[in-house]
């Protein structure tokens, strides 16, 4: 059967969208920048008049708290891209649409690390893997459109509706 509410749909949809999982490939810095950003969110059971907390006390530096399956995930991603027999010092995890904008929380742009831009770096790679679909819509269109003449598209008579007539 058919849902026929179309809140319940878009919910879901957006559900859906949240779920799917993304690749992001992660310096040594990066790696390390976003394990000290974060602070492993408990998850009890809810119950009535109690609160959701973070294990330790949130750090003026922007601390979030995040479940222990992220946690687990920029773990590894410390552990590769810190790996002394590791060639390319970059490690690679998959994480959810979710996950990345918790990740994003907890960069701020200025941050860098030496010479590397860590906080600019991370917020272009989380931006460029979330928007992902929109970009590769917006360049599809570019290049279907590259030689039309939009101005053409401007002028009050092309945009009138047929049989109108001006005054």
């Amino acid at each position: 059967m058919a849902n026929l509410n179309p809140e319940m749909s878009e919910q879901g949809a957006e559900e859906e969208i949240l779920n799917e999982e993304r690749v992001l490939f992660l310096t040594r810095n990066e790696s390390l920048y976003l394990s000290d950003n974060m602070t492993l969110l408990m998850e009890h059971t809810p119950e009535m008049g109690k609160l959701h907390v973070p294990a330790r006390q949130l750090m003026p530096q922007a601390s979030v708290p995040v479940p222990i399956d992220l946690i687990e995930k920029i773990g590894i991603a410390v552990l590769q891209a810190t790996d002394p027999k590791s060639e390319t010092k970059v490690a690679e995890i998959v994480v959810t649409v979710a996950d990345l904008f918790l990740l994003r929380e907890c960069c701020q742009s200025f941050v860098r690390v030496g010479r590397e831009a860590v906080g600019f770096n991370l917020l272009r790679k989380i931006y460029t893997s979330i928007l992902e679909r929109d970009i590769q819509e917006r360049s599809f269109i570019e290049d279907l459109t590259v030689g039309i003449d939009m101005s053409l598209l401007s002028t009050e008579e092309q945009i009138q509706p047929k049989g109108q007539i001006d005054e």
